[in-house]
């Protein structure tokens, strides 16, 4: 301070430079004769310095010199004056404001790099007092040391340094006072021991301090700072661009790059990066600074490697650097928290402590050693914790975990604690197996759902290593089980992945094909339709034909093998019952069911096969019973009251469970009863938000139904062209699935389309390539699932109409037209006519 320019109140006074060396020296609290000393003058002369300072500066006494030296070192010490705008944090501005009113010490923890001095600044600026905040940066104080003279600076107390204390609780006592004390995390003991003895000795003090972590000082109220929210999966643009992540991304990158706005067709991608980098303010300034340079889409790319990106902050940042602040929290934990760190980093997601003990607790780390280790992560804000329903669940920032990976990468331990994680997760999985079927369903489905992504990398740490074994192990030991979790999109790339070498031998290539069998029949029948054939010819064993038999059933449910079938699954059936396998037995019922020809047999077998899983307590495949019995009687328009019954009870079924796929699945059955309600206005607007909802668990078969609806909707309302749009996509959809009874869906409803639309000709050529010979001829089951309303009594009403417009002969003419052409030629036809006018 001594060294500093006048202050204005100095130089408009006239004080002399060697005044103004007196006058710091008097607000020290020094004697004349100490101040002769220090400036090697006489003590006659610093008598003459201070009476002229009296005389100019208009005090009456020397205490008043003091009291001015401190007004003015207070002043310096002001609060600074951000250069960039302030984004966001109204709710933590609010909730901050009624903490600092009513508690006298308040604490913003939170990771290097989340916004806490920002906020701290915002909040004392904007607070009303009796006095200005006093800024107290302990950012330079080194670490372990003493750091009461930080504070004597900044309250412009204290003389040469010794005994400091006195003078500090004389400052914070001369009247209403508010500190704001920053960066305090790595002298944190030093700054609460001090902070305590201020306190207890001054009651008008107030203290608002930042820290990774809390300073544990008697009364503190302790605030963590949180990321700034961040716009959800599947947000409209406008909702996007009103996001406080997006809108500090959006004022930084406008500021490097002037005019620059991140428009609604940015806007997804904006969302992707806040989201990636989990709202952290300095890493999303950071990416906002490199719009010089890259899209928002090659940023988004360029964040796989965020440490060499997210550099060069502008200035007054503390951290130039994601990485610097990042290590400057690292290299404040001792040796055990780092390693305890970077072994949480094999985590993608959140996860519990149990399962971080059994993951993580190897040599030098122990079970007791984690117990004392996390709360101190914790403090420091490198983890985070989130409490759901009595469990603690906790997490790291992705920065973080991508940060302490590096580290854990550097260490020789690398591969074992990622080979731990991946069988844990691996064999509890399979251990959950009989639990998902009834034991205990909510658990067990709770437990996937929070683990998936741990799954997801287990599998893919398998694959890559070629640990076959490993892979199939979980494939074939959920097995079955699969239909109670649904068929997920990561599923097929991993049975693909597996189908590319050869199958293991003996029972366990057996369990591998009925598999890859259950899950291929939703996206490749053909090869579905292989793998059972090669467990039938393998079985050892009456369970495993019996198994076998059961994926055959479900196949022939996708590709119309309906006779063939009906009697293998009937022969499973009588086994597994003979077995006491009541749940196989009641899966091979609700097959049957799906496939029967007439409604009542249909209807009979999958009630049957609902109540036997509800005995059971599989509450998820009886809610799955209870939407194909509904979609078999609006199939058929029958019965339409118990329809809406069964889909009530099967969607409070699904939201009990937690089960995505059967709560979508009774939405889609409500859209088609709805439909058949003649409501096309509600159906559509929820097949509109369904359908990004089955592509989002990989469901394509169901993404298809949808586009189905949505097509039949728009020919209910005469818009033929659009109709014909949502159908094409949709049977070609169901073409690349080989799924027979979907591809029919499709080429019935075109047909109808094209019918109303005054192509009688190319319509009766559809309904032809729609309809099956043999077995499952014109008078044939329609499938389990015809979500497009096709079949049935519509499909005689056509029959009639397009024989009385053509004729008798050349409407026989054009249907067996239609059955000679393979029906991705039909919809290339269709294709270019819906290009043409019209």
């Amino acid at each position: 301070m001594k060294d500093a320019a006048l202050p204005e109140a100095l130089r408009s006074a006239g004080v002399t430079k060697r005044e103004a060396e007196v006058f710091w020296l008097v607000g020290d609290r020094l004697a004349n004769r100490e101040i002769a000393d220090r400036l090697r003058l006489s003590e006659r002369t610093v008598e003459s310095h201070v009476s002229s300072l009296l005389r100019k500066l208009g005090h009456p006494a020397r205490r008043d010199l003091v009291e001015g030296a401190a007004r003015l070192r207070r002043r310096a010490h002001a609060l600074p004056r951000p250069l960039s705008s302030f984004v966001g944090r109204e709710r933590e501005l609010r909730d901050l404001a009624g903490l600092v009113a009513g508690g006298r010490m308040v604490t913003l923890t939170g990771p290097a790099g989340i916004g806490k001095t920002r906020l701290a600044l915002r909040l004392a600026h904007e607070a009303a007092g009796p006095a200005p905040a006093v800024l107290v940066d302990l950012a330079s104080a080194a670490p372990g040391r003493p750091v009461e003279r930080a504070f004597a600076d900044a309250l412009g107390a204290g003389g040469d340094g010794r005994d400091l204390g006195p003078q500090l609780v004389a400052a914070v006592r001369a009247g209403p006072c508010w500190l704001l004390v920053d960066n305090c995390e790595h002298v944190a003991d030093a700054v609460a021991a001090l902070l305590a003895g201020l306190l207890a000795a001054a009651g008008g003090l107030r203290v608002l301090a930042t820290s990774h972590g809390p300073l544990r000082v008697s009364g503190e109220v302790v605030y963590q700072v949180p990321p700034l929210p961040v716009p959800g999966e599947g947000a409209e643009p406008g909702e996007i661009l009103d996001c406080a992540a997006v809108r500090l991304f959006t004022d930084r990158a406008a500021a490097v790059v002037p005019g620059l706005a991140v428009t609604p067709a940015d806007a997804a991608v904006v969302a992707t990066i806040c989201r990636r980098l989990d709202g952290l303010p300095l890493a999303i300034e950071l990416a906002a600074a490199r719009t010089r340079f890259a899209s928002p889409g090659e940023l988004l790319r360029l964040l796989d490697d965020r440490f060499a990106l997210l550099t060069d902050a502008p200035r007054p940042n503390r951290h130039r650097t994601l990485e610097e602040a990042l290590r400057w929290s690292y290299d404040l934990l001792d040796g055990d928290e780092r390693l305890l760190l970077d072994r949480c980093s094999v985590f993608p997601g959140e996860f519990d402590y149990d399962t971080a003990t059994l993951v993580l607790a190897a040599p030098p780390l122990t079970g007791a050693g984690l117990t004392r280790l996390f709360p101190r992560l914790l403090d420091r804000s490198l983890i985070s914790a989130r409490r759901q329903g009595g469990e603690t669940r906790y997490r790291l920032l992705d920065s973080v975990r991508q940060f302490a990976g590096n580290r854990l990468a550097e260490r020789q331990e690398y591969e074992e604690i990622h080979d731990r994680h991946a069988r844990h997760h691996l064999t509890h999985a399979v251990s959950l197996a009989p639990a998902l079927r009834g034991q205990n369903q909510p658990a067990a489905l709770r437990w996937f759902a929070d683990r998936w992504t741990d799954l997801r990398t287990a599998m893919g740490r398998a694959l890559d290593s070629g640990d076959t074994a490993a892979a199939w192990g979980l494939l074939t030991g959920i097995g079955t089980g699969w239909e109670i979790l649904g068929a997920r999109g990561e599923l097929f790339t991993w049975v693909n992945a597996l189908l590319d070498r050869p199958l293991p031998d003996g029972s366990a290539g057996v369990r591998a094909a009925i598999t890859s069998c259950l899950l291929l029949c939703y996206q490749d029948t053909d090869r579905a339709l292989e793998l059972a054939r090669r467990a039938a010819e393998h079985a050892a064993t009456e369970e495993e034909q019996a198994s076998a038999a059961l994926a055959a059933g479900q196949v022939a449910l996708y590709r119309r093998g309906h006779a063939e079938a009906a009697r293998a699954l009937d022969g499973a059936a009588a086994v597994f019952e003979r077995l006491g396998d009541d749940w196989h037995h009641a899966l091979a019922l609700s097959v049957l069911g799906s496939m029967a020809s007439d409604t009542a047999t249909a209807v009979d077998r999958l009630r049957a096969a609902a109540d036997l899983f509800g005995r059971l307590g599989d509450h998820v495949k009886r809610a799955n019973c209870l939407n194909h019995l509904a979609g078999r009687l609006i199939r058929d328009e029958v019965r339409l009251a118990e329809a809406e019954t069964c889909l009530n009870e099967a969607l409070d079924l699904a939201l009990s469970t937690g089960s995505d796929h059967e709560r979508l699945h009774a939405q889609l059955h409500r859209a088609r009863l709805t439909q058949h309600g003649d409501d096309q206005e509600a159906a559509t607007a929820l097949l509109t938000e369904l359908l990004p909802e089955f592509h989002r668990i990989g469901d394509l078969r169901c993404a298809t139904y949808c586009r189905l609806g949505l097509g039949r909707a728009a020919a209910s309302r005469g818009d033929h062209r659009r109709a014909r749009r949502h159908l094409l996509q949709g049977a070609g959809t169901a073409i690349s699935l080989n799924d027979h009874n979907l591809i029919a869906a499709g080429l019935r409803l075109l047909a109808e389309t094209e019918h109303a639309a005054g192509f009688a000709a190319r319509s009766a050529r559809l309904l032809g390539a729609a309809t099956p010979t043999g077995p499952g001829g014109p008078d044939g089951p329609d499938g389990p699932d015809d979500a497009g309303g096709a079949g049935g009594p519509g499909d005689s009403r056509l029959r009639r109409a397009l024989r009385a417009e053509l004729g008798g002969t050349a409407f026989a003419a054009a249907l067996t037209a239609g059955r000679d052409t393979p029906p991705a030629e039909l919809l290339e036809a269709l294709k270019a006519a819906d290009a043409g006018p019209g």
